[in-house]
């Protein structure tokens, strides 16, 4: 018999260094608008944690953003994400924590390859909690 996935969200948390100059950019209110680039804090094998640098009006735990670019490294990984939470709320400075959703199979593996990167490189000390 097959084994069950584990919960997505609770898979450790690696921080990304602010040297590989991770962003996830997307157009807000919608996908065709005018990109918003934010800094990427954290990856783990559900998604992605994420500073606002600016408000967004509108903006809600539940919420869909559709047609997200990651850039890590050299890498852009293409999908869409749910936001799930925001420390505090959706202002400029929040960090905020969203699922993401692999455009297709090619973004998944490379989505999963930057997860075993960043373990490798990332000390034990620096893995968040789930």
């Amino acid at each position: 018999m097959a084994k069950r996935p584990g919960c997505r969200r609770s898979h450790p948390r690696h921080i990304v260094e602010e040297s590989l100059h991770a962003r996830v950019e997307f157009g807000y209110p919608r996908p065709q608008d005018p990109p918003c680039r934010v800094r990427i804090r954290d990856v783990s094998e559900g998604g992605l944690g994420f500073v606002l640098e600016q408000e967004l009006p509108g903006l809600e735990v539940g919420d869909c953003i559709a047609g997200v670019a990651i850039h890590i490294g050299s890498r852009i990984i293409r999908g869409d994400l749910l936001v799930m939470h925001f420390t505090p709320e959706a202002t400029a400075g929040a960090l905020c924590g969203a699922l993401f959703y692999p455009a297709d199979d090619g973004d998944l593996l490379a989505f999963r390859d930057v997860i075993r990167e960043l373990e490798a490189r990332t000390p034990d000390a620096r893995v968040l909690a789930g």
